[in-house]
């Protein structure tokens, strides 16, 4: 019996030792141990730009934009266009029907140059035979000019034929359409806007309290919000004093070149770099921010291991940020592996083949 527990002890002494060796054989090596490889790039001083950043849209320059009244009541006949369709100087764009009103009042004045021709001639006569004066021949005369001015305004609105039709006078987009065939409509009211397809602005929109960083003629960097293939320069050109009812935002105008106008639509979504004052800059790559709950940082590398620096940031691009805090120039910071470092993990340079 004792030989049996005396085996039966020397089995599980050596089962345990063989476990335990195992275990050791396969434990992970600690974290402290595991060495990155990564690259450092330095911290640059550099003078940058300030800038706002704004959106807005493309909208016809309000300077350059036709606008169609009508010349006297009648009935709209025909309608050949539709809003933001283009136009060619010529182009029909709608017909118009002198009202009954208009056209009896046109008779009527014709009627009226017809009798004052007449009465003229008459008191003509009537002064060669010495039986009326010279001030009703004048006033026969000035009757008769009256008439015929009012003959021709009226011949000039179009009340002279039985149908009106009215062309483009420019090249351009058609904006607003603000009548329908069949629709009766009154004299001056407004029928058709047409904008010019060369002269086109942006309207962004700023928040108030940048008003004060902004004046006329700042220069502002404009590109597509879809498109970043194809920016322009321009300039501001008017600052509104009120903010925006829709947007809520300050309107900034900023007017498209020419030569790039043809490359937008209007309507469409711009985005906005206004350029205001530079200022020396200490800059890194923006591979080499990091966030978390507790801000911006970074790693540097000190005495072989990585260590986190804390910072505070200002203007970015899609290339650099601005650090306003926690670094200085020449300080060599992780722009690469620095994604899964942990403070206190080994180091290593990647070394150039």
């Amino acid at each position: 019996m004792k030989k049996w527990l005396v085996v039966q002890f020397i089995v599980l002494t050596t089962f345990s030792h063989i476990c335990f060796a195992d275990d050791d054989d396969v434990a992970p090596t600690p974290e402290s141990q595991m060495t990155a490889t990564v690259k450092t790039s330095p911290v640059i001083q550099k003078v940058i730009q300030n800038t706002i950043v704004a959106y807005g849209t493309i909208l016809p320059d309000a300077d350059q934009i036709t606008i169609l009244s009508m010349p006297h009541a009648g009935l709209v006949e025909n309608v050949w266009i539709r809003p933001g369709q283009k136009v060619k100087k010529g182009d029909l764009l709608f017909s118009l029907n002198a009202s009954p009103g208009e056209k009896m009042t046109f008779l009527q004045a014709k009627a009226s140059v017809e009798f004052a021709k007449k009465d003229f001639k008459r008191q003509e006569a009537l002064l060669s035979q010495h039986l009326t004066t010279k001030a009703q021949v004048t006033v026969a005369k000035k009757t008769l000019q009256d008439a015929k001015i009012h003959l021709a305004s009226l011949k000039k609105r179009g009340l002279g034929k039985s149908l009106q039709r009215f062309i483009a006078l420019q090249d351009g987009i058609v904006i607003q359409v603000s009548i329908q065939a069949g629709q009766r409509v009154q004299a001056d009211s407004t029928a058709i806007q047409i904008a010019s397809d060369q002269r086109f602005v942006v309207r962004l929109g700023v928040e108030p309290e940048d008003l004060a960083r902004l004046s006329i003629g700042q220069t502002v960097k404009i590109q597509s919000v879809f498109d970043r293939e194809k920016p322009f320069v321009s300039k501001i050109s008017q600052i509104h004093a009120m903010l925006n009812p829709v947007t809520h935002l300050v309107d900034v105008i900023v007017p498209i070149p020419s030569d790039q106008a043809q490359h937008y639509v209007i309507g469409s979504r711009l985005k906005g770099k206004i350029q205001t004052a530079s200022h020396p800059a200490l800059i890194i790559p923006r591979s080499a921010l990091l966030t978390d709950n507790e801000g911006s940082y970074v790693f540097s590398i000190q005495n072989g291991v990585a260590q986190r620096m804390n910072i505070h940031t200002g203007q970015s691009s899609h290339e650099w940020v601005e650090v306003t805090q926690g670094l200085s120039a020449g300080k060599q910071v992780i722009s690469h592996g620095n994604y899964e470092l942990q403070p206190g993990m080994k180091i290593q340079k990647e070394t150039k083949e």
